[in-house]
């Protein structure tokens, strides 16, 4: 029994770990989080983050990861198909405070630091590739015909639309049908014969 209470204890030291990194890179930005911060809101000790990770970079790659990149491929060509689970899944992904917060000290962190853009430089691709993949299925299903604009060129400008909004510190709540409507025209709307 011992043995496994100890393997628990370091899942659960390290969930609070990310769980801190997440609260202080959403609240603070990269450039002003700091590893003390981090360890306070985790309840951690400073030697317990260096266990886990050799910097604050290292740290925030992990954390991202796990709560903002592997949770962005959900988006199934079923929510596509079907305009109010498309824009309750829009409105889960741009509300979702920590996510949004994550988004902005990423993005803050690839201009500063080398492993970071590296990293950015490696996952981008491959998020849009599983989008433009999930587009292709959802306009293959569709019953619109007629030649579409190329799901990459799609996923692209959906990534970006949705990123810019994340980011950007807004006022009041985004028409999210109005957006959820706008990506389906880019994805389903016939191209008009020019």
């Amino acid at each position: 029994m011992p043995t496994k209470d100890r393997q628990q204890k370091p899942d659960k030291t390290l969930e609070r770990l990310l769980d801190g990194a997440q609260a202080t890179f959403t609240e603070r930005g990269y450039a002003a989080s700091n590893i003390h911060e981090i360890c306070a809101r985790a309840n951690v000790g400073i030697g317990t983050f260096y266990a886990h990770f050799d910097d604050k970079h290292q740290l925030l790659q992990r954390v991202f990861l796990e709560r903002v990149v592997l949770l962005s491929d959900i988006l199934s060509a079923d929510d596509l198909l079907d305009h109010t689970r498309f824009v309750a899944r829009l409105r889960q992904a741009i509300d979702d405070a920590g996510s949004a917060g994550l988004l902005r000290a990423w993005y803050e962190a690839v201009l500063d630091e080398p492993d970071i853009a590296r990293a950015h430089a490696q996952w981008r691709p491959a998020t849009l590739k599983v989008l433009a993949a999930t587009i292709a299925e959802a306009q293959a299903r569709s019953p619109s015909a007629g030649r579409r604009h190329d799901p990459p060129l799609v996923a692209w400008a959906i990534a970006t639309l949705a990123r810019e909004m994340a980011i950007r510190d807004r006022r009041g709540a985004p028409d999210m049908d109005a957006l959820a409507s706008l990506f389906e025209a880019l994805a389903f709307d016939p191209l008009s014969a020019a």
